[in-house]
């Protein structure tokens, strides 16, 4: 038996499902991935396995394993004492930063995940509007919150019909009358959105959506339809809050509002924005974000809340996305490798769709043709995925069984390259 499997077994006696979270399965695997290090594009286990790495803390570490200056940046926040639940320069300088980059970002406020940026968010919308309800979209993720946790993922059997979704709770212990708050729409239909406007403005504070939807494998808006948000919102009086967990820094500096060029009155700002770090960020227009506390009524909070072990990191990861070639480089470097993959699938014969906005992509086997709602990604192929994923794990790259995969700016062409010839021959293996 080896290092891993022991671990785990150690693992399962005292952490539920030997895991610290549940998303750390590996259902190829069937355990997780036990790591030594990782340092750049690459992961290493405790057995002495080298891999690349398309997971990348499933994009927070934007930057790659290991970058030296966020470890000076973490050095140097440690050397302050270890202090928390104090104001300083830094928090101040990372909030005028963000107002100079995110187009919505007058004013911020800073959190540890995104799950609880959310919560806060939400409380803002309808302390700002006075309303309760929440207009969201089919198949988008927005954390783990009870009031939230709807419909990212459901079974069709209890989604209700495609015109029409019922909110389904992705967690036990959600309690049922919270259902009652949520308006669901699909992804991509302005017919239907319009439709939940003129039925439920009244009652809606805000709509929340991934402007790109990287957990449902990369579904990107239907042109205008952002746009058509935007008006809607306008029109009711409605929130626009964009959730930027994913997208943020992701494939421009101003994330995916100035990559889209849509600016919502909200967002959440997460992930690669503490390249690696446990910071998100809730920034927004000053007339609602000045309903918090203590300048208005809606409570933000927390004693470890912009921890210096998470601004300083998140200053410099904001340093070196400003370079001037940042974005052209990466940018470039993801557009080689989709293409190199793509001629890879149109080779192969086998039914692959990708779907890509940067550096981060989806992988929907057994499916092809553009997908443009959580919907049309039901009845994908798993086995198929999921003997793909091993068969790559086997040559020295890393795929995590999530919808979205992606590269790093620590990924070299040579590591892309080696990745295009293990998923070359992953395909052959499978055919």
């Amino acid at each position: 038996m080896n290092q891993a499997d022991q671990l785990y077994q150690q693992a399962v006696q005292v952490l539920p499902g030997g895991v610290c979270a549940t998303a750390r399965y590996h259902h190829v695997l069937k355990r997780p991935l036990f790591i030594d290090r990782g340092d750049g594009a690459y992961v290493y286990d405790v057995d002495g396995n080298k891999y690349i790495d398309m997971c990348m803390s499933h994009g927070a570490s934007l930057l790659g394993h290991n970058h030296p200056r966020i470890k000076e940046a973490i050095i140097k926040a440690l050397d302050m004492g270890i202090i928390c639940a104090y104001e300083t320069e830094y928090h101040t300088a990372l909030a005028q930063r963000l107002s100079e980059i995110i187009p919505c970002g007058d004013m911020s406020r800073f959190s540890g995940s995104g799950t609880e940026t959310i919560m806060h968010a939400i409380r803002l919308a309808r302390t700002a509007t006075g309303r309760q309800k929440i207009l969201k979209i089919e198949g988008h993720f927005h954390g783990y919150a009870d009031e939230i946790n709807f419909s990212w993922g459901p079974p069709l059997d209890k989604a209700g019909p495609a015109h029409a979704p019922q909110p389904y709770p992705e967690s036990a212990g959600i309690p049922p009358v919270l259902a009652d708050d949520i308006v669901m729409i699909p992804y991509n239909e302005t017919d239907l959105l319009r439709q939940a406007f003129e039925q439920h403005h009244q009652d809606i504070a805000m709509l929340i959506l991934e402007p790109i939807n990287y957990d449902a494998g990369c579904l990107l808006p239907d042109d205008g339809y952002l746009e058509v948000c935007r008006e809607l919102c306008d029109e009711y009086g409605v929130v626009l809050f964009f959730d930027e967990v994913l997208t943020a820094f992701r494939m421009a500096l101003g994330g995916a509002q100035e990559y889209l060029g849509i600016t919502p009155d909200l967002c959440v700002l997460g992930k690669a924005f503490g390249a690696g770090t446990p910071i998100s960020a809730i920034s927004g227009k000053r007339e609602i974000m000045s309903h918090m506390r203590p300048l208005g009524q809606s409570e933000h909070s927390g004693t470890y809340l912009a921890h210096l072990t998470t601004v300083l990191p998140a200053l410099v990861a904001l340093e070196e996305y400003s370079q001037s070639d940042f974005y052209t480089t990466l940018n470039a470097k993801a557009q080689r490798f989709y293409d190199g993959f793509q001629d890879i699938i149109d080779r192969s014969g086998l039914a692959i769709r990708i779907q890509y906005a940067g550096p981060r992509f989806g992988m929907h086997f057994g499916l092809e043709g553009k997908l443009r709602t959580y919907r049309d990604t039901i009845g994908r192929d798993v086995e198929m995925e999921r003997k793909f994923i091993g068969a790559c794990l086997e040559r020295g790259v890393y795929f995590h069984t999530a919808l979205h995969h992606g590269m790093s700016a620590a990924h070299t062409d040579d590591d892309l390259s080696q990745v295009l010839d293990v998923i070359e021959h992953a395909l052959n293996e499978i055919k």
